[in-house]
């Protein structure tokens, strides 16, 4: 089985949509995406999934990273560099990975990184 890895700038997927990313998740492709996905974005791509399921596409695994400023130690200041960040850019600082479930036994995730498991 051949399996590829795709970087999806968080911008392409504003402006391509999901229904690019799942022609390329029904390929054997794993997406790492620059950023943290929206609520209302994940909720939409597993909707989009579920639509999607066949015989051949068993559905996705998904997880992300959220690199923003959460931790009670951090300052103020990086607390506020990091909302300014999101305002001005749009997007959540942090990782995503989607890749599809025949692929991906599980995504683990600890507080500083994604560890992907493969079948």
């Amino acid at each position: 089985m051949d399996v590829k890895i795709k970087f999806y700038p968080y911008e392409k997927l504003k402006e391509d949509g999901i229904k690019d990313m799942l022609r390329d998740l029904k390929k054997n492709t794993i997406i790492m995406i620059d950023a943290k996905l929206k609520p209302d974005e994940e909720a939409k791509l597993i909707e989009e999934t579920m639509k999607n399921i066949s015989t051949n596409f068993s559905g996705i695994e998904l997880d992300s990273l959220d690199l923003t400023a959460s931790d009670e130690n951090d300052t103020v200041l990086k607390k506020l560099k990091d909302q300014i960040l999101e305002f001005i850019t749009g997007k959540k600082r942090g990782l995503t990975l989607i890749g599809p479930a025949d692929i991906i036994k599980k995504i683990e995730k600890k507080p500083d990184d994604l560890l992907l498991h493969m079948r």
